[in-house]
């Protein structure tokens, strides 16, 4: 109940768009990234876990049909996804081995249990775990982690903790690094330019991204 009300509160509503300029500037170098790291074929199916209201899923379907998936009634109505549901990320009503690529965005620092989560997108996935999350060596991301309770567990999710937690699970880690110093919602539009010039990775930045694929 917890996250369940943080993710259905009134203010949500007011978050950008997917195909705003500075949450595309966020998502699309990020997957550019990912996606030099995969083998992948064109149209390969694709997962979004935990999707919210679509600021990765809207760019995923670019690189092969994506399912956007999230707990929260309210993020699944403004997510554009044309596939999407209703699910908790600790019961994929999936098959095994149903996506080629699952991947998921600031999820994991809001689940209860972590390695359940991780178990169950490996187990629908066919290749590649890819997990992005908020990067604590960021001072600014930090600050936001300790001082909002619901974000407070990423404040954990520094190091090797991620990389570890993937390995825990039989995944296989291909490449991590931070990146960046955009935030979807909270960077003003006029820093967009500014801060389009440390868009890259830096041990700094905002996001942490791991890419993982299933030794068996």
């Amino acid at each position: 109940m917890f996250q369940k009300d943080y993710w259905e509160r009134k203010s949500l509503g007011k978050r950008r768009h997917p195909s705003h300029p500075v949450v595309r500037d966020y998502a699309v170098p990020k997957l550019d990234w990912v996606f030099q790291s995969l083998a992948l074929d064109p149209g390969a199916r694709i997962l979004d876990v935990g999707a919210g209201n679509g600021f990765f899923s809207h760019y995923l379907e670019r690189f092969g049909p994506t399912t956007a998936v999230d707990f929260s009634g309210q993020m699944m109505a403004l997510n554009p996804a044309p596939r999407k549901a209703l699910m908790r990320a600790e019961n994929l009503a999936f098959g095994d081995f149903a996506f080629d690529l699952v991947f998921c965005h600031a999820l994991l620092h809001h689940v209860e249990d972590l390695s359940q989560v991780i178990r169950e997108m490996k187990r629908v996935s066919r290749r590649y775990v890819v997990v992005m999350e908020p990067n604590p060596r960021n001072p600014l991301m930090w600050l936001f982690s300790a001082l909002v309770p619901e974000e407070r567990k990423a404040l954990a999710f520094k190091g090797n903790f991620l990389g570890k937690a993937l390995e825990a699970q039989n995944l296989e880690v291909v490449d991590s690094c931070a990146f960046g110093l955009l935030v979807p919602n909270q960077t003003p539009a006029f820093l967009r330019p500014l801060l389009n010039f440390f868009n890259f990775p830096q041990p700094w930045g905002m996001t942490q991204i791991w890419v993982a694929r299933r030794k068996s």
